[in-house]
């Protein structure tokens, strides 16, 4: 198994633990937890497929807070899954494709979080119908204006990202 700048696969190398710490900052800055960004910093700095108990040695963290960590990776396309003859483990490997992760991440946590304020807005506009102040009716409307605004957004960041492009375990052709 090739980690970046790394002989010894129980150790993380300093290169690994900066690269590690990066994706940290960056999962945090998001509001994801720090082992999001642990584990996925490990699969970014690490060649060959990695399963389960191998982020768990490396990264020092709990099985569930790994497993859990994975799967939500899974979820936003940060994670694709790899094939290890013999190896009935699953094995995964770090999408490298900024679009791709993006598209996920707005797919799985930013749309329905979206989806679930437009209900309460709607449900607070109808409870604040017979309030006689303005400013709730124009802090509703301002906040629906914003939510429209973010939806129509969405497209233009994916594509701003530019095209997704194989990842980096699909072969170009």
């Amino acid at each position: 198994m090739n980690f970046v700048g790394n002989q010894n696969p129980d150790q993380l190398s300093d290169i690994e633990r900066e690269l590690i710490a990066f994706f940290v900052n960056a999962a945090q800055a998001v509001g994801l937890p720090k082992s999001y960004g642990e584990i996925y910093g490990l699969y970014f700095a690490t060649e060959a497929p990695l399963a389960l108990d191998h982020v768990i040695e490396r990264l020092q963290i709990s099985k569930g807070s790994a497993s859990q960590g994975i799967r939500f990776l899974k979820s936003i396309n940060a994670l694709n899954s790899a094939y290890l003859p013999g190896d009935r483990r699953d094995h995964h490997t770090a999408e490298t494709s900024l679009r791709r992760i993006a598209d996920g991440f707005i797919r799985q946590r930013i749309r329905p979080e979206l989806k679930d304020g437009a209900a309460r807005l709607k449900e607070i506009a109808r409870q604040s119908s017979n309030s006689p102040s303005d400013i709730v009716h124009e802090r509703i409307d301002t906040i629906t204006s914003w939510t429209k605004k973010a939806d129509l957004l969405f497209p233009f960041v994916s594509k701003f990202l530019g095209k997704a492009g194989p990842s980096h375990n699909e072969p170009t052709i």
